[in-house]
């Protein structure tokens, strides 16, 4: 009898009109309802249209600080169809960890571990009892390049969803993809510390170690990635309730709108 064929890989399909933007579809949670993007969920307006119109796209959760989204703005686009936009930050944590012009795997993996654990108090038991109010509906999360924050949290809902590790990872290895091809749109950044455009694709980077050790790392701390997330404040129920949205396919009757 012959082994059974190992299961198609997931590949990411990313948006090319967008900022690191794409649909995040791995088998087990419901097509269409994570989305995930950089440049703080900004988009030209067709692109705009179609998320909300034919996806039904519901909510952004924008994890920039406050400061960030002063600067450079909030999703108008989407906010022009109706799109609720809830500004819940990751900041506070330690960012020289990768404050080089060209860091390495491990201090990425620190850094991740720092967003997780070292926000500033109320950011995390914040962020998942927002993600647990509107994620019976599709949403967007959104940082600065959709590379970090955006992996952390994304990497933690897939995990709640039971998404097994390789699907994680190649999901947070697509962000390299979309964004080498922006090199130059983020010029300003790497001239303003000095680095070279060599270095800068550093940052820009997503090798698959990064992710694959930072998940077995909070397994082997503390023991799950959910309770890792307990551990981070956030609450219990709101991560029953966020992995019942992500796999539950049914629609929700009338599930509570974002804070903004």
């Amino acid at each position: 009898m012959s082994a059974s064929p190992p299961p198609s890989p997931y590949v990411p399909r990313l948006v090319p009109t967008g900022v690191n933007l794409r649909a995040v579809t791995p088998p087990g949670v419901v097509p269409g309802r994570i989305w995930r993007a950089g440049a703080g969920g900004e988009m030209d307006a067709r692109t705009a249209a179609e998320l909300a119109t034919r996806h039904g796209l519901s909510n952004v959760i924008d994890l920039r600080s406050r400061g960030e989204a002063k600067r450079s703005g909030g999703p108008a686009a989407l906010l022009a169809h109706g799109v609720r936009w809830a500004r819940t930050p990751l900041a506070g944590y330690p960012r020289d960890i990768v404050h080089a012009p060209r860091p390495t795997p491990g201090q990425y993996v620190r850094y991740y571990h720092a967003i997780l654990m070292n926000s500033a108090p109320g950011n995390i038991p914040g962020l998942f009892s927002t993600l647990a109010e509107t994620a019976h509906e599709p949403f967007l999360v959104c940082c600065h390049l959709g590379k970090d924050r955006t992996a952390v949290v994304v990497a933690a809902l897939l995990s709640l969803a039971g998404v097994p590790d390789d699907m994680i990872v190649a999901d947070y290895a697509a962000s390299g993809t979309a964004l080498r091809p922006l090199l130059d749109r983020f010029e300003h950044k790497w001239r303003a510390h000095g680095w070279t455009r060599q270095d800068y694709l550093t940052h820009l980077d997503t090798p698959a170690v990064i992710m694959r050790t930072w998940l077995a790392e909070l397994r082997q701390r503390h023991g799950s990635v959910r309770t890792a997330l307990i551990s981070a404040g956030a609450a219990p129920g709101d991560l029953v309730a966020i992995a019942s949205a992500l796999t539950d396919p049914r629609p929700s009757r009338s599930g509570p709108r974002a804070r903004t």
